[in-house]
């Protein structure tokens, strides 16, 4: 195995096309390109191999991995010149097919190996977010081998099967303006851009949606970055789909900022992000006191009108409102009645938003370590929250969102409104469950971690529910939302 450390250097290279990212089912690489093969795992994206064609035959006894050497290579937009942002671990190099089965004899193609693991260094195919607009939000690969002259920059494509069942495209929402907007010269209109990811199940008659929200580390504008973030593209799997009769439709938006901006502006102008739980001192002093007034004096000084938490409503809800709209009027073969909302951290902080402020649109909820404060959710707002069917998914050790403030007090108020279709499934930590992935991977037989699955954050627990491992007396979370209807 062979372990280059990152190093950062400016050279000048042709990166293929520099096409937008697409994903593919299958791809055959030409003579001196490369197509890069991304799994799809509980913690992300992982670079699982690269096929080479050198354009020539290669003897199988060759080729030895120890001689190759796989740059990561991020590129400035409307430039050549790239940067080198780390080096990939190989793990095997074997003459193969063009799909990258191992070859007995002399081919062209050649696959590369690279290291699986949560903490694989520079698996992920994408560019964090934190560079903005600059740069093209996926790296491209430099494959060298100066022994048999290899070197090879020019990317065809990627390839992953499950997101390849998705089409992608993009809504754009135009933000009404004012009266007083509209009386400015110059006043410039504002639009919201939204891509998004579909999957349709064949031969798809009269099917549920699941709209589903990503959480902050997935936004931007790569709507690749959605599904394979948190592995949402399972939605799509047979696991997830067997659950209902003739499958289920996925809608997966993508927010360019975050779903937690909400609609109350600044003095600055700048929108507040949710949480703000500006209240919540004052509530402190001024509820226990209300409260003893009410049961005391017989004092009752609850407002005529119950006034909407600040910074509690996405500045994104319209938009969504507008995109499933246009949604539902191009697929007549979605079910009205059968449209269920889910999300996990910001995306469930966006399912709440959603099933608080549009009810009436769906027929259940699943939300997953939701960031919806429990304080900006008014007495109302639980009385018809516990009229929906909902599920609640979190980890007691998540150190993120604090379930205490979220998902477990809301879920008490619920209990306390009598919400007869409520289900919970708490866990203690998120642990690997494929059971390829071990906490410690050279631990020996003595070493007290010898076997134990891989932990992950805590706040991971969205990884219990796109393995269909939410359970209760009744089955499964999906199973139970399959039988769900408006």
């Amino acid at each position: 195995m062979k372990r280059i450390y990152s190093v950062f250097l400016l050279f000048c290279l042709p990166i293929a096309s520099l096409f937008p990212q697409l994903f593919r089912d299958s791809l055959v690489p030409e003579p001196n390109q490369s197509v890069v093969h991304v799994g799809s795992y509980d913690w992300g994206a992982c670079v699982e191999k690269i096929v080479i064609n050198t354009g020539r035959p290669i003897a199988p006894e060759s080729v030895k991995a120890e001689d190759f050497e796989i740059s990561r290579i991020l590129y400035p937009k409307g430039t050549n010149v790239g940067m080198t942002k780390g080096e990939l671990t190989i793990t095997s190099a074997f003459v193969s097919t063009e799909q990258g089965e191992k070859a007995d004899s002399a081919e062209p193609y050649i696959t590369i190996l690279t290291d699986v693991y949560p903490e694989a260094e520079n698996s992920n195919p994408f560019v964090s977010i934190s560079f903005s607009g600059r740069f093209y939000n996926y790296y491209g690969y430099k494959i060298t081998n100066s022994r048999l002259s290899i070197s090879i920059s020019h990317l065809k494509g990627f390839v992953n099967k499950e997101a390849a069942r998705f089409s992608t495209a993009k809504y754009t929402y135009t933000v009404p303006a004012t009266d007083e907007e509209k009386s400015d010269p110059r006043y410039e209109e504002q639009t919201v851009t939204l891509p998004y990811a579909v999957y349709i199940p064949q031969k798809a008659k009269k099917v549920p949606l699941i709209l589903w929200f990503h959480g902050m580390g997935e936004s931007g504008t790569n709507i690749y970055q959605v599904l394979f973030g948190t592995k949402a593209n399972a939605l799509a799997d047979e696991r997830i789909q067997s659950h209902f009769k003739n499958g289920a439709a996925v809608l997966a938006p993508q927010c360019p900022t975050g779903w937690l901006e909400t609609t109350e502006e600044s003095k600055l102008g700048p929108r507040y992000w949710a949480p703000v739980d500006r209240d919540a001192p004052v509530n402190k002093v001024k509820k226990p006191l209300s409260d003893f007034l009410s049961r005391v004096l017989g004092f009752d000084d609850t407002p005529k009108q119950e006034r909407i938490p600040f910074a509690a409503v996405s500045y994104y809800t319209e938009p969504i409102k507008k995109l499933l709209y246009t949604f539902l009027a191009e697929h007549p073969e979605i079910d009205r009645g059968r449209i269920y909302v889910g999300g996990c951290s910001a995306g469930g902080y966006m399912t709440m938003n959603m099933l608080i402020q549009c009810p009436e649109l769906f027929a259940a909820g699943f939300p997953i370590c939701e960031f919806y404060l429990d304080s900006k959710i008014t007495d109302s707002q639980i009385k018809s929250l516990a009229e929906k069917p909902l599920w609640f998914t979190y980890a007691l050790n998540d150190e993120s969102v604090n379930p205490e403030k979220n998902s477990i007090a809301t879920i008490a108020r619920l209990r306390d409104a009598e919400a007869k279709n409520l289900h919970v499934s708490e866990f203690r930590s998120v642990v690997d469950m494929s059971g390829q992935f071990l906490l410690k991977r050279d631990a020996d037989k003595d070493d007290d971690e010898y076997g134990l699955p891989y932990e992950y954050e805590g706040h991971a627990s969205w990884i219990y529910v796109l393995n269909d491992a939410c359970k209760d007396k009744d089955g499964t979370l999906f199973d139970w939302l399959s039988h769900q209807k408006r």
